[in-house]
């Protein structure tokens, strides 16, 4: 609230457009009239904030991951919101309110350096998945020493399992142990890359769902 000796009508109080003066503690005053919004809920609105709300909720699930995949392309914002910007108008699939995520759209990581090839995602016994790669060391920027980020989503699960520092682009294999209670699931498997000085990262690829072994 502003203080005026002065108001333009010549009074202490009164209206003057989306103005309104009056006194108060024998001070002239002036304040704003609220904008009144006829209708703060539209569909568009309601739409847009339900889709806010589940790409929030997902990227709870691995924000760990999200911070490591999307720090390439930060500039200016955080890694979540790169994360967000990237994904939530191509992902996004259904009609309101009954939204559901495109798992094969979603990228889990982003960035310039040279992505994966001919990779493929296998489920096996013991509660486990085994991720394969081409190592395509040499095309591009790539180079043996990248480290593969490996992630693996169960829409039914409040978790993922991931890895970031085990293995490298030319390993070209790993085995990954998941929760025995996702046995059955069906889970989504994404495959990146990322240089050894971490300063560059590579669009995920969607390797592909498997369901879970005992």
């Amino acid at each position: 609230m502003a203080i005026v000796q002065n108001p333009i009508t010549g009074r202490t109080k009164g209206k003057f457009a989306s103005a309104v003066f009056s006194k108060q503690f024998g001070k002239n005053t002036m304040r704003s009239k609220p904008i009144e919004v006829r209708n703060p809920k539209t569909l568009a609105q309601r739409e847009q904030r339900s889709k806010f709300s589940l790409m929030v909720e997902l990227s709870r699930k691995f924000l760990a991951f999200i911070r490591i995949g999307f720090k390439q392309t930060a500039i200016g914002m955080s890694q979540f919101n790169s994360f967000m910007q990237t994904n939530i108008q191509n992902v996004i699939t259904g009609a309101y309110p009954d939204y559901e995520i495109d798992y094969t759209l979603l990228l889990v990581s982003r960035g310039t350096l040279t992505g994966s090839e001919g990779s493929s995602a296998t489920a096996i016994a013991g509660n486990s998945v085994t991720i394969d790669w081409m190592d395509n060391t040499g095309s591009g920027d790539a180079l043996g020493t990248d480290k593969a980020l490996m992630l693996i989503l169960n829409p039914n699960s409040p978790n993922v399992v991931s890895n970031t520092t085990l293995k490298t682009r030319a390993d070209g294999t790993y085995d990954i142990v998941v929760p025995v209670a996702w046995v059955g699931d069906d889970v989504h498997v994404y495959l990146s890359f990322m240089t050894e000085a971490g300063d560059k990262v590579a669009d995920s690829s969607y390797v592909g769902s498997v369901t879970i072994l005992a």
